[in-house]
């Protein structure tokens, strides 16, 4: 019971370091190239760790029957491990800094590329994660929490579009635009927000 109890801490603190991480890695420009691409180590390391303490999962695949709703939370974390495991190779491929010293620079307009359409595509999914997974992560949740999310998601929409993540999510704009004279706070209370509205819609799904 002991040895569950720890693992189940263990695997709170990494889903909360990557909760806490996954903002900062979409400020790319405004926390710099170096920590960005610190960052992004950092995540790739979590996600490892995730899996490890999630083992049960991956044995439980081809167990038992598959309802419409196993299969589509099945499919969204299958299709974010396969974001999760591009994302690094094709940041390493464009590294500036960490990674440098490979023989990578004629690949790098081609990741660069891959790094923009699934950086988005990574964070809307890892928040679509978060809230078909949320059950199991909160033991009591508090009455308030359902209008709470409903009230920022709805912001979080408007985000959505104002930050234009559409466009780099069909890459219908390769390069994205960060005000640089904005307040950092208000690029992290939007995308927030965004993970928010995309959470409650995996959390509604769920329910």
């Amino acid at each position: 019971m002991e040895k569950a109890q720890k693992t189940k801490r263990a695997r709170m603190a990494a889903d909360i370091a990557m909760t806490v991480l996954l903002p900062c890695l979409m400020a790319y420009s405004l926390i710099g190239e170096t920590f960005h691409e610190v960052a992004g180590v950092a995540m790739l390391a979590l996600f490892i760790a995730h899996h490890i303490l999630n083992r049960a999962w991956r044995k439980g695949l081809f167990r038992g029957r598959y309802s419409p709703y196993r299969a589509f939370v099945t499919a969204v974390d299958l299709l974010l491990c396969v974001v999760m495991i591009c994302l690094p190779l094709s940041g390493i491929m464009m590294s500036k800094h960490l990674f440098k010293f490979l023989p990578t620079q004629g690949l790098s307009a081609t990741a660069r590329t891959v790094h923009l359409l699934l950086s988005y595509w990574g964070f809307a999914l890892m928040s679509l994660h978060l809230g078909l997974h949320v059950d199991s992560m909160l033991r009591k949740k508090p009455k308030w929490l359902p209008f709470a999310a409903g009230a920022v998601s709805l912001y979080g929409a408007y985000a959505f579009v104002k930050r234009e993540l559409p466009l780099y999510m069909t890459l219908r704009s390769q390069f994205v635009f960060f005000d640089y004279a904005e307040p950092r706070i208000f690029f992290f209370a939007d995308y927030l927000a965004i993970m928010v509205l995309f959470a409650t819609v995996g959390f509604a799904v769920g329910k």
